[in-house]
């Protein structure tokens, strides 16, 4: 391959450790990932186009050595590192330093500086290094020295007739310790083992040896001026150039990369790559040359191979020679099929001349020629022949012949289906032909308007292949039809031929290449593999299963496919990284791009306005890059890999806040690659903490409880305004009440009494019952009034409140006790109980219990004195306690009257509690408690 490089002479091939190729040139470096290059000149920065050499430090940073010094690629601009004479080599070392060779003289880079070292003021030939890494160097007239401990101590002298030689290249063998090989330009190539120098390799007719290679199976491989030679470890010897697809020129270059593929650079053919012994092309064999286009091919009862040509008639070979069929009637003709019945007898189809047919004797004429020559053929079960030309299809038996026309498009190929149906493939889909009739109700709706040019059965299945539509399959018992494309893995949509193997995998030729196809019955499906890029045109129905190898014509020769090729010692793809771009929510100016350089295990934070990014990757498969895919998570979002896709790059937009970590490896013809990850975190915006949710959940609350608690405040308000108001009223009419009520009822008693008094004034002395009764008139109004008093105090709302209730008690005490000989007194009356407003029912309530008690008091306790106390607790309680020193009584015998009773009733009333305690002939006590708040 040369398309992309920027010049065809590729110098020295180099492999980065993501697994890339860098070609140096003389027309520049290109780098390739088996797809694409990308390619850096003198235009942008390299010193010189013509590249000698190349390495990669321990930054990921490229150096090419060029015919001017030493320039550097870091992320993505090159700069010149070293300025002066050529350097030739560049190495890297165990300890990741690089050292070169300059005009003969070797140095060292530290610290981006060239250090020139000595060794016996010899010149230096070049240098390497072994498989453990310890770096070696070819001193000029010296021998083979060795860097220890950062000093050049010597290693191996070599023999005076070699040490005289120009010796290119050293190469250490990969299996085999203190195995050394030197390429001398002209003597061919040495073998130091042991310490001792031996001859390996010279070859007469080779003037130069200019490269020289080990691949993974310990084989050698040897680059002079005319191809390569493949020096087998069994000591076989095969030599690639022109005639089996390597070029006839000087090989400059070769190279095992980590996959173990071998790549060869060939003076002004670009490079080449080797695919093994699965495909061997025939351009030329045993001297004969075959590169022609091959029509057909066919074996025999004998196992030899027959094999037309579109130019030069028929081919046979015997196992030993391929001779040229020296017959008249296919002396340089054009050959339209050549095929082997049952019997192995072998037909053939040639241009002007009719069809023949071998019998492993003598070749005899079966048709006279037609206006179209014939094109394809197939026998029967029964033995019949179908031979097809453009317009018609011949049936032979027996000596019989019959002819059959009136299709529809031209016939292209023919597959006998059963003992009396036969499939012909056409330019316009296919027919169906029974008992030699056409069948005009068959139809397979798929295949309509599709150019069918080659019809085989596989298992279950018929295969078609098409010209532009890939191939149809078709299955004869549940009618599935399923289209292989493209997209599939197939080279081409083109397929020209179709063959199975003994392992009954399905061989299609391409228009560009020959496809293997193995059906998988789980799922109904067959899988292309995709390890054989090997780009050529087959031709139509040149295709043949031979001795273990599918046989295919190509437009350029003859192509064998090993069906039980060695399995190669491929290496796994390899997958890195490349970019990982990060987009602003709001500003473009605030994007960023994150080149990784192996440092994919750093752990990567980015603000929550970077939550749109894009990474690219790239996964390197040099054995067939066209076969990698690529699986892909994100941890934290994916549960699982993605299907496999070809995209190589993945975009996530508005990406929550938390932890990530992205997943990606390759995939190719079964093998996974290592897994590439990035880890990053996107912060969360202080409104998305858990703290501030807390703080807003907490806020929340409050301003729900704020919000009820004002609406609860509000009517709270509204129902005390409208109790204040009510109350308002109710003091108004109580206080009108008691004013009407007062003057109405309180002229009326003082009427009554005057009145009393004018009649007892009038009523004589003598009249006792007269004068009796005159003053219970005016006692009982003495009563009344006094009872008024009371009613028109506890409507007054001036006396809703505990200071007035209790002077209102107090008095009502002196005034019950007076003249009777009993002591009162009343302790604990506070004016600041004058803030502790009242009910009206509370204070009616409270009057009327203490009236009750005190009247119980005067009639049944037989007191001399009577003390009642107000007393604050702790607890915004206000004790009333009422004390005698009467007979008391046994609270446990004594029967309650209905006075007690009213006492308790009015006390819940009031929601206080009445306690009494009380001891025969020591008094009696009774606590009333009332939770009224004392304002200090």
């Amino acid at each position: 391959m040369k398309d992309g490089l920027p010049q065809s002479q590729v110098m020295v091939i180099y492999q980065a450790k993501d697994r890339t190729l860098w070609l140096g040139t003389l027309g520049g470096v290109s780098n390739f990932d088996g797809r694409e290059f990308i390619s850096y000149s003198k235009a942008d920065g390299l010193g010189s186009n013509s590249v000698n050499c190349i390495a990669e430090d321990n930054q990921g940073q490229m150096l090419f050595g060029t015919e001017t010094g030493i320039s550097i690629l870091k992320r993505g601009k090159i700069s010149t590192l070293f300025s002066g004479k050529g350097v030739s080599h560049l190495l890297k070392d165990k300890q990741g330093i690089v050292w070169g060779i300059s005009g003969h003289k070797l140095f060292k880079i530290e610290k981006d500086k060239v250090v020139f070292y000595s060794i016996s003021d010899k010149n230096i030939h070049t240098i390497n290094s072994d498989s453990a890494g310890n770096l070696y160097a070819v001193v000029s007239e010296k021998g083979i020295y060795q860097l220890k401990n950062n000093n050049w101590i010597i290693y191996q002298e070599l023999p005076p007739a070699i040490n005289t030689l120009s010796i290119g290249k050293i190469l250490f063998d990969k299996t085999v310790k203190n195995k050394a090989y030197l390429l001398t330009s002209r003597s061919g190539i040495y073998v130091l083992e042991n310490g001792i120098v031996k001859p390996f390799f010279k070859k007469e007719g080779i003037d130069t040896y200019y490269s020289i290679e080990q691949d993974n199976r310990g084989n050698m491989w040897v680059g002079f001026e005319k191809g390569a030679y493949f020096i087998n470890k069994n000591g076989s010897i095969l030599n690639f150039n022109g005639d089996n697809g390597l070029s006839d020129n000087q090989v400059n270059e070769i190279f095992s990369d980590a996959e173990n593929n071998i790549w060869i650079s060939c003076f002004s053919d670009g490079i080449y790559k080797y695919e093994g012994d699965a495909f061997i092309r025939y351009n030329r064999f045993k001297g004969k040359n075959l590169a022609y286009p091959i029509s057909g091919i066919a074996a025999d009862k004998n196992d030899n191979l027959w094999f037309g040509t579109f130019n030069k008639g028929v081919f046979k070979y015997d196992g030993k020679d391929v001779l040229n069929v020296d017959i008249p009637a296919f002396k340089d003709k054009k050959i339209y099929f050549v095929y082997a019945d049952k019997a192995k007898n072998i037909w053939f189809s040639t241009y002007g001349k009719g069809i023949w047919k071998y019998d492993g004797q003598k070749f005899s004429q079966v048709l006279k020629p037609d206006r179209f020559d014939n094109s394809s053929i197939a026998e029967d079960e029964e033995g019949g022949i179908w031979i097809n030309g453009l317009m018609s299809s011949t049936y032979l038996k027996d000596g019989k012949t019959e002819r059959i026309s009136g299709f529809d498009g031209y016939l292209s190929c023919v597959y006998p289906l059963s003992k009396d149906s036969v499939l012909l493939g056409t330019s316009n889909g296919i027919t169906l032909i029974k008992n030699r009739k056409i069948d005009k109700t068959f139809h397979i709706k798929s295949l309509g308007n599709v150019f069918v040019l080659s019809i085989i059965r596989h298992e279950d299945n018929l295969i078609f292949a098409t010209l532009g539509d890939g191939i149809i399959t078709w299955n004869l018992k549940t009618k599935a039809i399923k289209r292989y494309v493209v997209a599939d893995g197939l080279n081409s949509n083109d397929i020209y031929s179709l063959a199975t193997d003994k392992n009954n995998n399905l061989w299609a030729g391409t228009g560009r290449g020959i496809n293997k196809l193995t059906f998988n019955r789980q799922q109904q499906f067959y899988e292309v593999f995709r390890d054989h890029p090997l780009i050529v045109e087959c031709n139509q129905n040149a295709i043949i299963n031979y001795k273990n190898s599918i046989l295919v014509g190509t437009i350029n020769g003859l192509i064998q496919c090993k069906t039980n090729a060695l399995a190669e010692d491929k290496k796994n793809p390899f997958i890195h990284i490349q970019q990982v771009s990060v987009f602003h929510k709001n500003d473009r100016a605030k994007d960023l791009s994150i080149d990784l350089n192996g440092k994919g295990d750093k752990f990567y934070k980015l603000d929550y306005s970077q939550n749109h990014i894009s990474i690219s990757f790239k996964g390197v498969y040099l054995t067939n890059p066209e076969s990698v895919l690529y699986r892909y998570k994100l941890v934290g979002i994916d549960n699982d890999f993605s299907k496999p896709v070809p995209n190589t790059e993945i975009e996530y937009s508005t990406i929550r806040p938390g932890s990530y970590t992205f997943q990606v490896y390759a995939i190719a013809n079964g093998q996974q690659s290592n897994i590439e990850q990035f880890s990053f975190t996107i912060v969360s915006p202080y409104y998305d903490t858990v703290i501030f949710k807390v703080i807003a959940f907490l806020v929340l609350i409050f301003l729900i409880w704020l919000i009820f608690y004002l609406i609860f405040k509000t009517r709270e308000r509204k129902k005390h305004q409208f109790e204040k108001l009510k109350l308002k009223e109710q003091e108004k009419i109580r206080k009108q009440t008691a004013e009407d009520f007062h003057d109405d009822i309180g002229n009326k008693l003082t009427r009554i009494n005057v009145l009393s008094e004018i009649l007892d004034k009038k009523v004589a002395g003598t009249e006792k019952e007269q004068k009796e009764l005159i003053r219970l008139i005016r006692e009982n109004a003495g009563l009344l009034y006094t009872g008024t008093k009371d009613i028109l105090w506890a409507l007054d709302p001036h006396s809703d409140n505990l200071f007035e209730i209790l002077v209102h008690i107090k008095n009502f005490g002196i005034d019950l006790f007076q003249n009777t000989g009993v002591t009162f007194k009343m302790e604990g009356v506070l004016s600041k109980y004058q803030k502790l407003q009242l009910s009206m029912e509370f204070n009616r309530n409270l009057t009327l219990i203490f009236k009750e008690m005190l009247n119980n008091v005067l009639k049944h306790a037989k007191a001399s004195q009577v003390l009642i106390m107000v007393i604050e607790t702790d607890h915004d309680t206000v004790n009333i306690l009422t004390t005698d020193d009467g007979e008391g009584f046994d609270i446990e015998t004594v029967q309650k009257g209905r006075g007690l009773n009213n006492i308790q009733t009015r006390c819940k009333r009031i929601k206080s509690t009445f306690q009494i305690s009380s001891i025969r002939g020591k008094g009696t006590t009774t606590t009333i408690s009332t939770r009224i708040p004392v304002t200090k």
